[in-house]
Formats: C-alpha cells, sequence, structure tokens
C-alpha cells in the first residue's frame, strides 16, 4: 500500500467524522428549539426553593393589603358595673324538642364556593396588575405570558392549564393560601386582555372548571 492511498483513506474517515458531528450538532439544536418553545404552555416540573414561596406569600400580602380592613378592638365578655351574668338558660326547649345538629343531611347538595369580601378586593387587585402587564402583548404566546407573570411575582407551581388557542392565551392562577379560596381566570389576547377572580375549594389538588 503507497503513502498517497494511505493519507486518502486518512482523508476520507476524518472528512466522515466531521459529517456525523455536525448531523449531529443539527439534530440537537432541533430538539433544543422545540423543547424551547413547549416551555411556555408546560408547567415547571421542580418545586419551588424556599425563597420563591417566601416571596410569592410576600407578593401575596402586598397586593392584598388595602383589602384587609383595620382589625376592630375585640370586645370584652366580662359584665359591666351592677350587671351579673345570666345563671342559666335564657330559653328552655319544649321536652320533646331536640337542639339543632349541623350534621348535614345526606340527600344535601354541596354548596358551591364563593369568595369573601376580601378575596373578591384581592382578586380585583391582582387583575389590575395582571392585566397591565399582558395587555402591551400584541401577538402574546405561553412562553411570553409565563414570563410575565413570573416577572409579577407569580410562581410557576401556581400557574395552570397555560395554553394557546387561536391567538388568545389563556390561563389559571391558584392563590389559595391559609383556607382561602381565591383563584383567577385569565386570557391575553393584546388589548382583549382579561383577567378574573373565582372560588375554588380550599381543599384538595387546583382543579379549575370541575
Amino acid at each position: 500500500m503507497t503513502l498517497n492511498r494511505v493519507l486518502t483513506g486518512a482523508g476520507a474517515a476524518v472528512l466522515a467524522v466531521v459529517a456525523l458531528a455536525a448531523c449531529g450538532s443539527e439534530q440537537a439544536g432541533k430538539r433544543k428549539q422545540n423543547t424551547a418553545g413547549s416551555v411556555g404552555a408546560q408547567a415547571v416540573a421542580t418545586s419551588p426553593s424556599p425563597d420563591a414561596q417566601v416571596a410569592f406569600m410576600k407578593m401575596l400580602e402586598r397586593v392584598g393589603a388595602p383589602c384587609v380592613p383595620d382589625a376592630p378592638a375585640a370586645e370584652s365578655d366580662d359584665p359591666g358595673p351592677g350587671e351579673h351574668p345570666p345563671t342559666g338558660p335564657s330559653e328552655m326547649l319544649p321536652v320533646d324538642e331536640k337542639p339543632p345538629t349541623d350534621v348535614p343531611s345526606p340527600t344535601a347538595t354541596p354548596e358551591q364556593p364563593e369568595l369573601s369580601g376580601v378575596e373578591a378586593c384581592e382578586g380585583r387587585e391582582h387583575g389590575k396588575r395582571i392585566t397591565q402587564a399582558l395587555i402591551g402583548l400584541n401577538k402574546p404566546t405561553t412562553i411570553q405570558v409565563r414570563q410575565k407573570l413570573n416577572q409579577l411575582g407569580y410562581i410557576n407551581s401556581r400557574i395552570h392549564g397555560l395554553k394557546a388557542e387561536r391567538g388568545v392565551v389563556r390561563f389559571y392562577l391558584d392563590l389559595r393560601v391559609m383556607g382561602g379560596q381565591l383563584a383567577l381566570k385569565g386570557t391575553s389576547a393584546g388589548k382583549k386582555t382579561t383577567v378574573g377572580a373565582f372560588a375554588h375549594p380550599a381543599e384538595g389538588t387546583f382543579k379549575p372548571g370541575k
């Protein structure tokens, strides 16, 4: 075998390796692009860090501060001068009548949850700031909406149902804390962006629309 033939064979092998590497890089680039396009619509699997949770709670407190009235002074149950507490029941029950019970009837239907006055106010405050942030998006995408919500302090674990339909991005926010029922439903479509509050059962997994 001559030296020229050896060099020729080595050069062909090198070119084959380079071609394979280029093909692999191109496929990796396509996979990375596809992954980036789906980040906005999919919920982040990892749990938020403790710092993110604390920041989220502080944001909720700050936004809801205008809705919390000053707590009234507690009234004392101690009798005033010259007053004496009753020594017996003020009204006797009939012999055949039983005291009322809080146990619901087996045929009773569960009541629909309702927002308290404070929660309704907080929902309006959240709605205003979110609408203001999203209304500037001309052609919103799920990635853009998630980024805007994150910038406002809403962590990924509280963002649900984020998807785009016919140019409109829809999403839900779970703002339930400490037994509260506040949740938000929003649509981002430029100037037609809307955000509204609704009540979701305090206990259990967040399942809007169920």
